[in-house]
């Protein structure tokens, strides 16, 4: 949920510190400020930037906690980040010590990765530009480069120092370490995901459409009962007796996409950012209106298994960040149809129903829809799809 191949992405930052090593000047007449300002200046589509400096309290939480850096480390610096689903960045660092760039060098590179795995899945367009970041080093000087024109950044910042960005071909030391730094990104985002699979052990829907049928929610934990409530209330209002499956699930789809909103924690620049609690379930969405893609495929599922209408839940084959996407797929008279709420809950953007009951070929066009296919039905039903009605 929350994240393109590490591989990839390895090579790309091989290639991105191949000109780490050329001879060229170290110094510079020029501030931080003003090489931060000029590589921002001829960048096209870059949004406005927040901007930190040592002068703000932020400043050093920023360096430890998401550049996995020492204070001590860093003599002077200027971040320039834009935030929520925005991953533009750019950063200009002065290390206390050129032994510490080689460390600095890894530091950022991680951070980078993390990026690419908290955007890819939600907004791909952002993952791609961070795939395509870099990290650039001219003495004690390193600068951090998520922006829509990498390369033209790193000419600039090279050239505030007197030299363009010609590279020896010489591999850093550091090329060396990649792979290992790929595995330890997997490896923490496969924890990460066993928290969260611990999270939902809290959501229990056998039990919630137990205790609809039966009417006694006595059994239930809070957690259960209040997204039971919240569920009838939602039927209540949103449902009646003479309309069909189909008319039932658009009713359902659209308070869904209408009322929750989706949780931004995603993208959080640490491990100790993420998600809300719940967002991956049905609490999310109904009580907190935040949920990621499970939270929404979730309540889908139980609002449709209320309803009596056949639905089941895909999960998509996690790609280089090692995370699930997950979707529907509805049966109506006979055939299926694929219905990702998450997705016509676009971020940024007002709900639509571009995902709603639509094949499997549909999505296979995308960048993100991937799954086991041999284990669900094909959707090829299009009596169905929206607009059709």
């Amino acid at each position: 949920m929350k994240r393109l191949s590490c591989f990839i992405l390895a090579f790309l930052l091989l290639v991105s510190l191949a000109g780490c090593s050329r001879q060229q000047a170290s110094e510079t007449d020029k501030t931080l400020e003003d090489i931060a300002a000029a590589i921002q200046k001829d960048q096209q589509g870059l949004p406005d930037l927040m901007r930190l400096t040592p002068e703000d309290t932020y400043f050093t939480t920023w360096l430890c906690d998401y550049y996995l850096l020492q204070a001590e480390q860093v003599s002077d610096g200027i971040i320039c980040y834009a935030d929520g689903a925005e991953a533009s960045e750019i950063a200009v660092l002065l290390l206390s010590d050129e032994k510490e760039c080689k460390a600095a060098e890894e530091a950022l590179n991680e951070y980078i990765q993390n990026r690419v795995h908290a955007f890819e899945g939600y907004a791909p367009y952002q993952a791609a530009m961070v795939k395509e970041g870099m990290v650039v080093r001219n003495g004690r000087y390193i600068t951090l480069l998520i922006c829509p024109e990498p390369k033209l950044a790193k000419e600039v910042f090279l050239h505030c120092f007197g030299k363009s960005a010609e590279s020896s071909g010489k591999k850093t030391e550091n090329e060396t370490n990649i792979e290992e730094n790929a595995a330890a990104a997997l490896s923490q985002e496969t924890e990460e995901r066993a928290e969260t699979d611990r999270m939902e052990d809290s959501y229990n829907a056998e039990a919630i459409l137990a205790a609809f049928r039966s009417g006694d929610d006595s059994s239930l934990s809070e957690i259960n009962r209040s997204i039971l409530a919240a569920a009838k209330a939602v039927i209540a209002e949103e449902i009646t007796d003479d309309m069909s499956d189909y008319e039932k699930e658009l009713a359902i789809h659209d308070y869904i996409t209408g009322w929750s909103r989706f949780d931004y924690g995603v993208f959080g620049r640490s491990s100790a950012d993420g998600f809300t609690d719940g967002s991956d379930t049905p609490y999310g969405v109904l009580i907190d209106q935040s949920a990621m893609c499970h939270g929404y495929s979730s309540t889908f599922q139980l609002f449709m298994d209320i309803l009596g209408i056949e639905c089941i839940t895909v999960f998509g084959i996690p790609g280089g960040n090692g995370v699930e996407h997950s979707w529907n797929m509805v049966k109506l008279d006979g055939a299926w149809y694929c219905v990702d709420c998450a997705w016509d809950d676009p971020i940024g953007g007002s709900p639509c129903h571009t995902y709603f009951n639509v094949t499997s070929e549909y999505l296979r066009r995308g960048s993100i829809h991937r799954w086991d296919e041999a284990s669900v039905p094909e959707a090829v039903g299009t009596v169905y799809a929206y607009g059709n009605d």
